[in-house]
């Protein structure tokens, strides 16, 4: 029963400030719900109750737990106010997502809930209700995430379009090693024939950290406030 309590205290206290901010990203407001939902908390501490009920308390009661608690929040925390950056970033340069796209994967994922749980969609409706939710809302959270994440990618590319490859950098990639690059018949090919092939693989090379340098850079411009 304690645990039960214990965590049902938590839930509560959770819809209870589901609204609340618990950061701002250049004055976007990231709630309490929006947070909870990513950190799956309530779900994962329920599940312990269940399975491990000492762990469960252990976490809950004590200040090592509490403080490992505070830790994955602000972890994950962390990682929602990037992902706000780049969405804004995204949007600041007006990318746009194939709607279709993201209407084709909300079907799919929600065809996919159905079979995992082996209920035709009209029963998965009603079971929304039962727990006051909608299956349209459900949909457009769905719908929401793939939209965001299609524009994430969107964004990903723009910044690695913007990588450049010197010409002085493609001939020294190929004087490194010319035998790389050979015909059919085992004849090495002269620059001019594989210059763009070398350029594909120098801007592949660079990408990630051209990309992550590109992130922190964002991160540092934010004006970011964290109110947990």
């Amino acid at each position: 029963m304690m645990r039960i309590l214990l965590v049902a205290g938590l839930v509560w206290g959770t819809l209870a400030v589901a609204s609340e901010p618990v950061a701002y990203v250049n004055g976007e407001p990231i709630t309490r719900g929006e947070l909870d939902r990513a950190t799956g908390l309530a779900e994962i501490l329920f599940s312990l109750s269940q399975q491990f009920p000492a762990f469960a308390q252990s976490l809950l009661l004590t200040e090592e737990g509490k403080a490992f608690l505070a830790r994955y929040e602000r972890d994950v925390l962390e990682k929602l106010i990037l992902q706000r950056v780049q969405l804004q970033e995204a949007r600041a340069r007006s990318l746009t997502v194939d709607e279709e796209e993201v209407e084709r994967r909300t079907e799919e994922t929600l065809n996919q809930i159905y079979l995992y749980y082996a209920l035709t969609e009209e029963e998965f409706a009603a079971g929304l209700l039962l727990q006051g939710d909608t299956l349209e809302r459900f949909r457009n959270d769905i719908a929401r995430q793939h939209r965001e994440n299609l524009l994430l990618s969107a964004l990903k590319a723009a910044v690695l379009a913007e990588i450049t490859v010197s010409e002085e950098e493609i001939a020294s990639s190929y004087n490194e090693d010319p035998e790389r690059f050979v015909d059919e018949e085992g004849e090495p090919l002269p620059l001019s024939h594989v210059r763009e092939r070398i350029a594909a693989i120098l801007r592949a090379e660079k990408g990630e950290a051209h990309w992550q340098a590109w992130l922190a850079a964002a991160r540092e411009r934010a004006v970011v406030e964290i109110n947990l």
